[in-house]
């Protein structure tokens, strides 16, 4: 009887063994495809409604946070009951800028519909999209980059 336990026990452990070795070497063979990590190192925006402008340029973490945070929780659910470029009210444009060149836009207009890069567009909670505005009210536009650092890595969100 002792034996029969140790038998199955065994048994069993073979298989399992060879599992777990297969599964780690087909997550060594897919990350050779893999691309390399970006880090969010600028972010502009653009806010127009009517005949008030404003432009931002953010460098250091501190005020890139509230951004990149506001992007992170923001859900955007459904389609549009109307055109959005045709709708009335504020038009904000963000523009994620990588640490390897490229660039994510994320277009919100009329505080109800939100667009990433040239996708479709797709509406948002109104109350949440008026964060953005106060998130501009709060943050002032850095004057240069010459001070700034990328986002730690424990803070890179995966926008």
């Amino acid at each position: 009887m002792k034996y029969g336990f140790f038998r199955k026990l065994f048994f069993w452990s073979i298989p399992l063994a060879v599992i777990i070795l297969l599964s780690g070497c087909c997550r060594i063979l897919s990350s050779r495809n893999a691309t390399p990590y970006r880090v969010v190192t600028q972010i502009r925006v653009a806010y127009e409604n009517g005949s008030l402008e404003t432009q931002r340029q953010v460098f250091q973490e501190a005020k890139m946070r509230p951004i990149l945070d506001y992007l992170r929780y923001l859900d955007p659910y459904g389609k549009p009951r109307e055109d959005p470029e045709q709708a009335a009210g504020s038009d904000c444009c963000i523009t994620l800028i990588y640490s390897d060149g490229s660039q994510r836009i994320y277009r919100q207009r009329a505080d109800r519909y939100m667009r990433i890069d040239d996708g479709p567009w797709t509406r948002i909670d109104q109350a949440k999209a008026m964060e953005l505005k106060m998130l501009l009210w709060v943050i002032p536009s850095d004057p240069s980059p010459a001070n700034a650092e990328p986002i730690p890595p424990l803070l890179r969100p995966q926008i």
